[in-house]
């Protein structure tokens, strides 16, 4: 997402909701911490969604933590949107009205919201199954983004198939991480740590829409090789 634009957008809302920014010049460094405290909260919603945060799910959002906080290039920033998913997680508040709001006050693009929901989509997949509380909860980000059902369907339909292609053609996870088929499951945690985070969606840093596209595609591979890994050494 292109923060100098962000910026621009939403300048006039902020001044008049916020009278800290009627005191102090809001910078794109201030629009894009607003960018992640809501995709740390609509992560958190997906998350809790099926009523549990398995230890790949938390991983993953580690993931996204420590990302976010090296483009912010302030750590102290982890704290706060460690504080802001934990609460999330557990509060009454509707998907649907944070992704609306989300929409509404960063003026986000039809495609950077498809982008968002297929990036939500890998975090409901993590665990190779997505549940109808966590279909719920992602069509409500759909309709709270303004994307029609048709296109939610869509969507759900296409991650799905390319899903289950990808097992039935049964892609060598080991290629897809990049890793020796010999590796420790401790080896193939690092490896797929290292390839999440130069993978993740770059949502804060003004990266185009298809290099957002691609890198979020890259890291659903990602995603199903460490699961079906995963998966075999826990049996």
């Amino acid at each position: 997402m292109n923060v100098f634009l962000v910026f621009l957008a939403a300048i006039i809302l902020f001044y008049a909701l916020s009278k800290g920014y009627l005191l102090k010049p809001a910078t794109p460094k201030n629009f894009a911490l607003l960018d992640a405290k809501f995709l740390i909260r609509l992560l958190a919603k997906v998350a809790k969604s099926d009523g549990i945060v398995d230890k790949t799910e938390a991983s993953y959002i580690s993931l996204v933590l420590d990302d976010i906080c090296s483009k912010l290039g302030n750590d102290s920033i982890r704290y706060e949107l460690k504080q802001i998913y934990t609460q999330e997680k557990d509060s009454q508040t509707k998907a649907f009205d944070i992704a609306l709001e989300y929409k509404t006050l960063l003026n986000l693009k039809e495609q950077t919201c498809i982008n968002l929901v297929v990036f939500f989509l890998n975090l409901a997949y993590i665990d190779g199954e997505f549940s109808d509380s966590e279909r719920k909860t992602l069509i409500q980000i759909c309709d709270g983004f303004g994307l029609s059902d048709d296109l939610c369907e869509q969507l759900f339909t296409k991650f799905g198939a390319e899903l289950r292609y990808k097992n039935t053609n049964d892609l060598d996870p080991y290629k897809i991480l990049e890793i020796d088929k010999d590796a420790s499951f401790d080896e193939i945690k690092k490896q797929y740590r290292k390839l999440a985070k130069q993978n993740h969606p770059d949502f804060l840093a003004g990266a185009d829409e298809k290099v957002i596209s691609n890198a979020t595609k890259r890291l659903q591979e990602i995603n199903e090789a460490y699961a079906v890994l995963k998966a075999k050494f826990e049996k």
